[in-house]
């Protein structure tokens, strides 16, 4: 994938064959049509060069100097420990050294020559592509044949250092000779890349040409320097040496310097200001005719998951992988960035929106087969939102935002792919406007409780009610718990929110007999918080609870982070005589090693089990076989999700003790359950 700010002496490991199926044969007809000119030029200048020279001579050679600046350069270009690489290809080599020093002994035609060899030897080695191969030749020889004819317009045939003073003249035609050839192959190469990029001449040059003058340029300039102490004697070689590598260097950091501000470390991507500033390019390129192209914005549906079971090392292997699969799908002419966390952002360039939406559904279909990490088959799973440029908008804030809203829906809905559309009023926000609506949401008190109760399977009373959180937003409506509580979870909203719900719900639960307890759900950073079970204790003691008549479901995932903290968390809480279910139970990696190293009280058996358990003989057995597992281990058994009075028969007859689903009742407000606990104390039989 090409990143603009990439240049160097030679296009090393840019593919120049676009995989875009709409303009591939246009751009692949210009870039043969741009590589032949480059050729021919190239071929003509040097022939003319060697013309001047043997016509005129090249006066008083050192050749044994020639000889070790060639073997040098050769060495320099062909060995992979000599190159400094930065961006998606680039390089640059101290070749461009030693090259120009061949130039300025007095053997411009040598010079090239030599390069030429050496280009063609490193190509070679690297199993390049002819076309590649013949560019970057004629690229080099062109840029020193440039400066071989101001040489000569300055009537310089043959050393430039003679002995003596140098001539201001002389001076002159060194710097002018250097910025020629500097120049040339800069200008050589970004024009090339701008093809490549699908963008203007210019706005590669702006992009590329600091980066490269802080590499290239200093490797040109110290040829004078070491011409000049080398000429007389070859001793001097080795501290003109140590100079040389302590620039080398210095180019070195410059680089890495300028690749890591703009690159994600972990991915090496783009980051988040790389990706806006090449969105920004595209959408202000100075063009004859409309541009075409989309924005994606991709996020992992499964990776918190991944990260709190399988840990933060295994996590980062994850999003490695993902961006490499990102970057083996999509065509070449694209850009793709980590924005940050586990969400990806994707510039195509060119095709039109039924293209762009095709590209797409490509992906996520490629997204979709599990990543091979750490030796084991890890299904991430995506979700891509798509905007169109520029249908949906004319900047990139736009773009971005109208491509995350898209992957908002495609997230809600399980989609995989959706396409931003215009909802009017009542259009969907996408992550980062509704974290900033959550959080004033508390302050404009538009969360409230909805409880759902759970009944003694054999009596059929109620004994415990599970608190659930509910958000009316204002413009938007009823925004999905799985949406907003996911987003609170990545910050530190989840504390607050948290303490919302236990506040609120032990309020309400002396609405409630003394017998019916109280459950809420708590998340992981709930848990890592080490002030937290004192937090829940004082708002127990504030509300008068007694400590039994409140439990705390956790998901075995919660268990993954930090297991050592969880349990001290757990340990104080029960410890006071508040209980502690596992919820979900059956889903994780971990169900029975956490039963084996973890006191709790209680499991919540997963819907997936019981939903269809009356049907399916298989889904039956492990009902039957986790609730005679929990009473041998001394714990109480929910089945959660009961729809159906067969399922809740089955249960019956297999001594579950607590139901829960919308068989038996639908959450609802605390006015309406204390109504139902009061006056009907079996809701079904």
């Amino acid at each position: 994938i090409m990143h603009p700010t990439t240049t160097s002496h030679q296009m090393t490991d840019i593919d120049t064959t676009p995989n875009d199926h709409g303009a591939a044969h246009q751009a692949d007809r210009v870039m043969a049509w741009y590589i032949g000119t480059t050729a021919v030029l190239a071929v003509a200048l040097v022939a003319l060069v060697a013309r001047i020279e043997l016509a005129d001579g090249h006066g008083s050679v050192n050749w044994t100097l020639f000889g070790v600046l060639s073997v040098l350069l050769i060495v320099t270009e062909t060995q992979s420990q000599t190159w400094i690489r930065f961006g998606a290809g680039g390089v640059v080599t101290a070749s461009w050294t030693f090259a120009y020093s061949l130039m300025l002994i007095g053997e411009p035609l040598g010079a090239i020559v030599v390069m030429a060899v050496a280009t063609i030897a490193s190509e070679i080695a690297g199993k390049k592509p002819l076309r590649k191969t013949i560019f970057n030749t004629s690229q080099i020889s062109l840029s020193l044949a440039m400066g071989a004819m101001v040489l000569f317009a300055f009537d310089i045939h043959g050393p430039v250092f003679t002995g003596g003073d140098l001539p201001t003249s002389r001076g002159i035609a060194i710097i002018v000779s250097g910025a020629v050839v500097f120049g040339t192959n800069g200008i050589v190469l970004c024009k090339l890349l701008a093809i490549l990029e699908n963008t203007t001449f210019m706005s590669m040059m702006r992009d590329s040409f600091a980066l490269s003058m802080s590499a290239d340029a200093a490797m040109l300039a110290i040829a004078p320097i070491l011409v000049s102490t080398t000429q007389s004697t070859l001793l001097m070689l080795p501290l003109i040496g140590v100079a040389t590598f302590f620039v080398y260097q210095t180019a070195r950091h410059a680089i890495q310097q300028s690749h890591e501000a703009d690159h994600d470390p972990l991915t090496q991507l783009l980051n988040r200001r790389a990706f806006s500033n090449r969105l920004d390019s595209f959408v202000n390129a100075e063009t004859t005719v409309q541009r075409t192209g989309g924005v994606f914005v991709l996020d992992l549906d499964r990776f918190k998951e991944v990260n709190d079971r399988l840990g933060h090392r295994t996590g980062d292997h994850v999003l490695q992988a993902f961006a490499q699969r990102l970057l083996g799908t999509l065509p070449d002419s694209t850009t793709v960035a980590r924005l940050g966390g586990d969400e990806f952002a994707v510039l195509v360039e060119g095709p039109d929106a039924d293209a762009v939406d095709a590209i797409a559904r490509r992906l996520h279909a490629e997204l979709d087969v599990p990543l091979h990490v750490d030796g084991f088959p890890i299904s991430a799973g995506s979700s891509i939102g798509v905007s169109h440029y520029p249908t949906h908008g004319h900047s990139p804030s736009e773009l971005l935002h109208a491509a995350d809203v898209a992957m908002y829906r495609a997230k809600r809905f399980r989609s995989g792919v959706e396409c931003y559309e215009t909802l009017g009023a009542s259009q969907q926000k996408g992550r980062v406007a509704l974290l900033g609506d959550l959080t004033s949401a508390l302050d404009r008190n538009e969360f409230h409780l909805h409880y759902q109760p759970q009944i003694d399977v054999a009596s059929g009373d109620i004994t415990c009610v599970e608190a659930l959180l509910r958000w009316d937003h204002p413009q938007h409506g009823a925004v999905p718990p799985g949406e907003f509580i996911a987003l609170a979870e990545q910050t530190d909203l989840i504390g607050p929110l948290t303490d919302f719900v236990l506040a609120q719900a032990l309020q309400d639960l002396h609405l409630l007999p003394d017998r019916v307890r109280l459950a809420v759900n708590v998340s992981a950073r709930n848990l890592q918080d080490r002030h937290f079970a004192g937090s829940v204790l004082d708002l127990l003691a504030r509300h008068r609870v007694a400590p039994t008549r409140l439990e705390l479901e956790i998901t075995e995932s919660s268990l993954a982070l930090d297991p050592e903290r969880t349990a001290g968390t757990i340990d104080h809480l029960r410890g006071s005589g508040v209980r502690i279910a596992i919820d979900d139970f059956g889903t994780g990696y971990s169900s029975f090693a956490t039963l084996r190293e973890l006191t709790v009280d209680c499991i919540k058996i997963d819907r997936s089990f019981i939903t269809h358990a009356a049907q399916q003989r298989r889904d039956a057995r492990i009902v039957t076989s986790l609730v005679e597992l929990a009473h041998r281990l001394g714990l109480d058994v929910v089945a959660e999700g009961v729809e159906s009075a067969e399922v809740l028969e089955l249960l019956r007859n297999v001594g579950c003790d607590v139901a829960q689903g919308f068989f038996i009742a639908r959450p609802s407000s605390i006015d309406k359950i204390a109504g139902t606990v009061t006056s009907v104390q079996r809701i079904t039989a």
